[in-house]
């Protein structure tokens, strides 16, 4: 029987604050539960940050990522390929990171070592 448990993983995604910022992070939602490798996906608006730039809206996300293979660090990758994909796909989103342990990290610059970072600091469910 194949390994199917899930990991936590935590997302931030800036966001133009133009945006309905409820709607934005229904849209996210949506599509990040349809994926595959996400057994469940929350979106939730947060409090505005100051880029040093400008004013973003900031929407946290709550992935869970399952294991079904044994071969988490794949499914990561697939996640963090969508995430980009869906930086293009949405109208209004700026950027998006993924939490891996006290760090934020850019999704244009997970690699790797990242993704082998984010699997041991993951919280299994």
């Amino acid at each position: 029987m194949a390994d199917t448990s899930a990991l936590e993983v935590n997302l931030y995604i800036d966001v133009e604050t133009d945006n309905d910022l409820e709607q934005t992070a229904q849209l996210i939602e949506e599509r990040l539960s349809q994926l595959e490798m996400v057994k469940e996906a929350e979106a939730v608006p947060e409090q505005p940050r100051f880029t040093g730039l400008e004013v973003v809206g900031v929407i946290g996300v709550t992935v869970l990522v399952v294991r079904s293979s044994g071969e988490l660090i794949g499914e990561l990758r697939k996640l963090i390929a969508q995430l980009k994909g869906l930086i293009g796909d949405i109208k209004g989103l700026k950027s998006a990171s993924v939490e891996v342990g006290e760090k934020r990290v850019p999704v244009s610059e997970v690699n790797e070592e990242t993704l082998q970072k984010l699997e041991a600091t993951t919280k299994p469910h």
